[in-house]
């Protein structure tokens, strides 16, 4: 089962940084992210791959919906629902 919570996630982006043909995009969220135990994220990505924004945007949505389906994060959201005592 997949637990969905949502969490704004800031993105921003820039095409051919440091004059590359490279496209560097930051994650930001207040919480923890499947990708990202402290909320932020850098990633580099190789080659002229977006047009633009939206798909950027549809970049980031597909590695978090897959990052979103390990075991790793599905343990993480039910403990997080769950009270410890110890």
């Amino acid at each position: 089962m997949i637990h969905k919570l949502p969490r704004p996630v800031a993105v921003q982006f820039q095409a051919n940084w440091l004059n590359s043909d490279t496209w560097h995009i930051e994650l930001r969220c207040s919480d923890r992210l499947p990708v990202t135990d402290t909320g932020y994220r850098s990633i580099f990505v190789p080659g002229p791959r977006f047009e633009g924004a939206a798909d950027v945007a549809a970049y980031v949505r597909s590695i978090l919906d897959e990052a979103g389906k390990l075991d790793e994060w599905q343990r993480y959201l039910e403990d997080s629902r769950q009270l410890k005592l110890f």
